[in-house]
């Protein structure tokens, strides 16, 4: 298959950075803290970000194991991230597992997040690299950092507004998730080289990978086939999620079909929760609102929108010399929007 070598690379990469992972959070007193903060990295996953932050210091000319702390920093980063998140959303399962506060409770899981949040930084300064380089790569993250709240409060603020752009949908999801990415792709860079130019340029690719990654997911929520995704369509419906598939339709949809929508939109958030079965009446109303998405073209702007990213994404990456690293970095951008789940 197309993309067999990039799964071969990651999966042989993300045993590694897991070592150093757990090498900065191992077991250890007190014990339900650590429990806690180790509870998402345990569950596994593609490591796509780390993997990233390894590819880029490869594709510029460096080499992949003096970035390896650089990985494990994102990587916590994100952990970190998904904590808070879910005690914000009350979500209760997250890789199919409970999520870090109904199992240790709220008070717990933010100490976890902060242990977490703590660690990155623990983890830059083991980056082999001279010390100018370590405090770019600091002010970097902090600034990601920034980005990552900033995303996150403009998306609990649309959850009560009825009236989000595409132009602001953009703006948060740059910060909710496009920042992580460019972080990873530029650190790597930033550990490889001195050329400012590769530096910019994996900074462009993470940037597009990122977003095009949520919008894609967003496009997923409504097409893909139901046992691939492993739940019903229209998760982001029943939630009441501002996408950016919604925003367009309230950019373009006539008056009479934004009330047909609102009628569905966010009615059924207490169903999405428990992730059980849904009731058959509100799937087939959840369909009758995907419908109208579709008569207005949103999903398929969504969908265009997330491929051109990803193009772009790859344009920026031909600046570098050809090599293993970079094909995969291109991969990596065509399997984004190219996955069914």
């Amino acid at each position: 298959m197309r993309f067999d070598s990039l799964f071969k690379a990651m999966k042989e990469k993300a045993g590694i950075v897991d070592g150093a992972i757990f090498e900065l959070i191992p077991e250890n007193e007190p014990k339900e803290l650590y429990d806690a903060a180790r509870h998402y990295p345990l569950a596994g996953g593609k490591r796509v970000r780390p993997f990233v932050v390894l590819s880029a210091a490869e594709a510029v000319g460096g080499k992949w194991e003096d970035a390896l702390y650089g990985a494990a920093a994102v990587e916590l980063l994100h952990n970190y991230s998904l904590v808070h998140d879910d005690i914000m959303d009350m979500d209760e399962k997250r890789r199919g597992k409970p999520t870090v506060h109904k199992v240790w409770g709220i008070n717990m899981a933010i100490l976890a997040g902060d242990l977490l949040f703590s660690k990155v930084f623990e983890a830059i300064a083991r980056i082999p690299i001279e010390p100018s380089k370590v405090i770019r790569i600091l002010d970097y993250m902090a600034k990601t950092s920034n980005e990552l709240c900033e995303g996150q409060a403009m998306d609990i603020e649309f959850e009560t507004r009825g009236d989000v752009t595409v132009e602001e949908y953009m703006k948060m999801i740059s910060g909710k998730t496009g920042a992580l990415i460019d972080a990873s792709a530029t650190i790597g860079a930033i550990i490889g080289t001195d050329n400012e130019e590769y530096i910019q340029a994996l900074s462009r690719y993470g940037r597009n990978v990122g977003i095009a990654f949520q919008i894609w997911d967003d496009v997923l929520d409504l097409i893909a086939d139901e046992e691939k995704l492993g739940k019903p369509v229209g998760s982001d419906i029943r939630k009441g999620k501002r996408t950016m598939i919604v925003a367009h339709f309230l950019e373009h949809a006539s008056e009479e079909d934004k009330k047909e929508f609102f009628k569905v939109f966010g009615k059924y958030a207490g169903d999405v929760k428990g992730e059980g079965v849904i009731n058959e009446d509100i799937q087939e109303e959840v369909k009758k609102a995907i419908n109208l998405l579709k008569k207005y073209g949103s999903i398929d702007y969504a969908a265009k929108l997330a491929k051109n990213l990803a193009n772009e994404a790859k344009e920026a990456l031909k600046v570098l010399p050809e090599s293993e690293a970079r094909k995969n970095l291109e991969l990596l951008a065509d399997f984004i929007v190219e996955r069914e789940y």
